[in-house]
């Protein structure tokens, strides 16, 4: 798994590209102060949606997998467990604030977005194909955490 190299736009290639939390940091987390503090609140916001045991997949698009100097903020998607939505409201206010809009805007300068595999691969496929395209509708290359576990 290696993340490929940006296009002259700044885009990943079109396509889900694979890597670990320590390579996406490596590539795209640390080459501007504001990058750093993105990174930061991305690692939290991992180990926070880790933590509920319920996480299956996670992905990353916009700004932040660019080569953008100064990210506006990180867009996740969080694929949970089925039944997940069930147990959300038994979850410490730290993991709850990870599944609320606005909290997680303020908190972790991120939009997260989530379903539980229920939603069912055709649905997800349609998902991450529109989070495949640009505002200006360009298609680019979004990335899915690789957990090792």
């Amino acid at each position: 798994m290696s993340l490929p190299t940006l296009l002259p736009n700044g885009y990943l290639p079109p396509g889900i590209h694979q890597a670990p939390l320590d390579e996406i940091t490596a590539h795209f987390g640390s080459a501007t102060p504001r990058r750093q503090v993105l990174a930061s609140r991305l690692h939290e916001l991992l180990t926070l949606a880790r933590a509920t045991g319920k996480l299956r997949r996670a992905f990353l698009w916009g700004s932040f997998v660019t080569a953008k100097p100064f990210p506006g903020d990180l867009d996740v998607f969080l694929l949970l467990q089925t039944g997940f939505d069930q147990a959300f409201t038994g979850l410490p206010p730290e993991q709850r604030n990870l599944f609320d809009h606005g909290r997680a805007r303020l908190l972790f300068e991120a939009d997260v977005f989530w379903a539980t595999e229920a939603i069912g691969e055709e649905e997800l496929d349609s998902w991450l194909s529109i989070y495949q395209l640009s505002r200006d509708m360009v298609e680019r290359g979004i990335v899915e955490v690789h957990f090792d576990d």
